[in-house]
């Protein structure tokens, strides 16, 4: 089961994430991601710090978060990753598609955009 806590600024909106994102969670985190969409913030991060695990069918969605994403512009960011979640990215090659930082890294670029 995943926990979803939603950060709202003016340009990003952050989600972190907490627990498992498994196929039965999808559709709650769907519905969160399309209200955040609806608000057309410039960047959208995903807090991975408290993700526990994570199955194909979630990457999937991610996949076509970040599909979306692209199509309306807006930067999709994952940071701190576990790192068995993190080595899943590198195997399947996501991070060749996703911007995958840490979270000290992207308080550093992005903190400008939260007001």
């Amino acid at each position: 089961m995943i926990e979803v806590t939603l950060e709202q600024h003016k340009d990003l909106a952050i989600m972190h994430l907490d627990g498992k994102l498994y196929f039965e969670s999808l559709s709650y985190l769907t519905e969160i991601w399309c209200q955040i969409v609806a608000k057309q913030p410039k960047i959208i991060a995903m807090d991975c710090k408290e993700l526990d695990g994570i199955d194909s069918s979630s990457i999937g969605t991610l996949v076509q978060f970040f599909n979306e994403a692209m199509k309306k512009n807006i930067e999709l960011i994952f940071y701190d990753l576990n790192p068995a979640i993190r080595k899943l990215f590198k195997t399947i090659h996501l991070e060749q598609f996703f911007t995958v930082t840490t979270g000290k890294k992207f308080m550093a670029k992005y903190c400008s955009f939260v007001s």
